[in-house]
């Protein structure tokens, strides 16, 4: 207990100071969304590798695969980072380009600049509040690691999540997030590193072969991998369609130049990779320990089998509440600044943004307390809505260099929202991300398509004129 306790100051201590500096540096509301653009390579790529492996990657995922072996294990993995790759690579690009020439910040201020349609902007700003459900799942998660590691009362470890979380991001903004991340990537790194070696024995005498073996590509029966595609091709449209977020793409913003932002993203997909790497301790967990326990206590049962030494266990602990925080404050940074500038009147500024966290950090804690039965269900259900109904309008307005028509944006944003609500909601399946894969393939074109008419159906007067000049 002392040496959790021990690393867990050190690591607040650190994230503290990396926040005051990120407070000197924020003076406007971009430079609190956003950065200065020009932050190091090193620093932007840990800080959306962090952002992107989340308290699921890290405690939830696992009991997945202990649960489901091989359809989860791959599943979580290899289309999903694929997806991950292919969606920043083809985004990222087009967004810093024309979101630097706009001056825009993320998400729906970037499509009402796209779209100079006001109402668009407020549209879009009223859905990131969708995210809300997940900061309250995020918070849940680092309560329950804080009072397994820290012995700290559940109600407690609550409270110190969201007030540390909240305050160095209200602090610092976009600097706080990119400097704190960069250090809790850098320890994510060595922790799935460790703990995957943690099972080395289980490679060398063909345990893990064996037993993934036996669990065949699919799971039937899974709500999330009953079919190969399932497996292959729901994580795989998902993962491209993530790279639509605001706190995921706006990182595009956070470097000045091409060349910088390829070092950025090739830097953050291999962390996300590597990070990926603890899945392997819900195999360990298949060999290690009894065939009955609940997904959701997997993970802590296994480090508290694997690492016995305190000091150990300690690190990998802290580790986890890292993984944890750094997508809560990417969240934060996003959606702070998406409330503070589309919906609240203008000028605001970087103290209006700070007031919106502290906002949301009471509505936060006040869920976190007395979480709902069904919160993880509806930590899913609202991220993947979000991106269903972004995803689209994102596309589209990349597309093409000019303005964009708001009626196929808001179209496609109402197509997304009514297939995936009403698909999952029906009961035709139980997995939120195949409801929205659905959406999606429904609701992009809405959006995309009426980008081509112009040039493949000229006008009555062009062809007139296009005649008389035959």
């Amino acid at each position: 207990m002392s040496w959790s306790l021990g690393l867990f100051a050190a690591y607040v201590l650190i994230t503290s100071a990396l926040a005051l500096v990120g407070a000197r540096r924020t003076k406007t509301s971009a430079g609190f969304a956003i950065g200065d653009g020009r932050m190091h390579p090193a620093v932007a790529g840990l800080a959306l590798g962090a952002c992107l492996a989340s308290s699921a990657m890290f405690v939830i995922m696992p009991g997945f695969v202990y649960a489901e072996g091989l359809p989860a294990l791959l599943g979580f993995s290899l289309p999903l980072v694929a997806g991950v790759a292919v969606g920043l690579w083809v985004l990222a690009p087009p967004f810093q380009r024309q979101g630097s020439a706009a001056g825009a910040r993320p998400g729906p201020h970037w499509l009402g600049a796209r779209t100079q349609s006001p109402a668009v902007r407020r549209v879009f700003g009223g859905l990131a509040l969708l995210q809300v459900a997940y900061l309250v799942l995020i918070a849940v998660g680092c309560a329950y690691v804080m009072e397994a590691a820290l012995g700290l009362p559940y109600r407690w470890s609550a409270v110190l999540t969201v007030v540390f979380v909240f305050g160095y991001t209200a602090s610092g903004g976009a600097f706080a997030h990119a400097f704190t991340n960069s250090a809790q990537g850098a320890v994510m790194l060595v922790m799935a590193v460790v703990i995957f070696a943690s099972g080395w024995h289980h490679w060398t005498s063909g345990a893990v072969v064996d037993t993934l073996s036996t669990t065949g590509w699919t799971a039937p029966g899974s709500p999330l991998f009953s079919t190969a595609t399932e497996v292959w091709l729901v994580p795989f449209v998902m993962g491209a369609a993530l790279a639509t977020q605001p706190h995921l793409v706006t990182k595009a913003l956070y470097v000045k130049d091409r060349r910088d932002l390829a070092r950025t993203l090739g830097l953050a997909v291999a962390a996300f990779a590597v990070f990926s790497l603890v899945l392997f301790a819900g195999v360990y967990a298949r060999l290690d320990l009894a065939g009955d326990l609940a997904q959701d206590q997997v993970m802590a049962r296994y480090l508290a089998q694997a690492f016995s030494s305190p000091a150990l266990g300690a690190a990998v602990s802290v580790a986890i509440l890292a993984a944890s925080m750094s997508t809560l404050d990417g969240l934060l940074v996003a959606l702070g600044a998406t409330v503070a500038n589309d919906l609240l009147p203008a000028g605001t500024g970087v103290w209006g943004q700070r007031l919106v966290l502290g906002v949301l950090g009471a509505l936060t804690l006040a869920a976190a307390l007395s979480p709902p039965r069904l919160v993880l269900i509806l930590g899913q259900l609202g991220v993947y809505a979000l991106v269903a109904a972004s995803a689209g309008p994102m596309i589209a307005g990349l597309l093409r260099s000019g303005p964009l028509a708001a009626g196929p944006v808001l179209a496609s944003a109402a197509t997304a929202l009514a297939v995936h609500f009403g698909l999952y909601f029906s009961g035709w399946s139980p997995n939120p991300g195949l409801t929205a894969a659905v959406a999606l393939a429904i609701a992009v074109p809405v959006a995309v398509l009426p980008l081509r008419l112009p040039s493949a159906l000229p006008s009555p007067r062009r062809r007139v004129r296009s005649l008389q000049e035959r």
